[in-house]
């Protein structure tokens, strides 16, 4: 018997209705995966070095403080510290754009942060390809001044 136009349309709407239904089932079984996986994930945080957990952008002003209001080489001692890792001059810049320090993607960024660096040989040294905290006599010099700031 062939369908007439009023047939075909709640035919059709039935259809579309019962589609979507399976979609919101779907997203809904998705949504609980994506909300276990997110609680893993801030447990991985807490234990995995900083940024070593690719996608995952780290939380700046949790992890190195407010280093908007911090000068450049105040900030760079403050990551590097953080870290307690060589990190190079890119990686130093990225986190300083993320903290709102610098305008991401700024033309002198790269090269401000490379001058920061070197116009502080007192508390930076470069090691190969990368960026250290200064060390004299088993300290390090900027501990006093970064534990001071950040206590602000």
């Amino acid at each position: 018997m062939a369908q007439g136009p009023l047939e075909k349309a709640i035919s059709k709407r039935q259809e579309l209705l019962s589609k979507n239904a399976e979609y919101r089932a779907e997203i809904d079984k998705n949504n609980v995966e994506i909300a276990q996986i997110e609680a893993a994930l801030a447990i991985m945080r807490n234990y995995a070095p900083l940024g070593q957990i690719p996608g995952l952008d780290e939380d700046v002003r949790a992890v190195y403080g407010d280093l908007a209001h911090m000068t450049v080489p105040d900030g760079l001692a403050t990551i590097l510290l953080k870290r307690g890792e060589a990190l190079t001059s890119r990686e130093l810049l990225t986190v300083l754009e993320k903290a709102g320090k610098l305008k991401p993607g700024g033309k002198n960024n790269l090269i401000g942060v490379i001058g920061a660096l070197k116009r502080s040989p007192d508390r930076f040294r470069k090691i190969g390809g990368s960026w250290l905290l200064a060390q004299s006599n088993g300290h390090l010099p900027v501990l006093e001044l970064i534990e001071e700031k950040l206590a602000r």
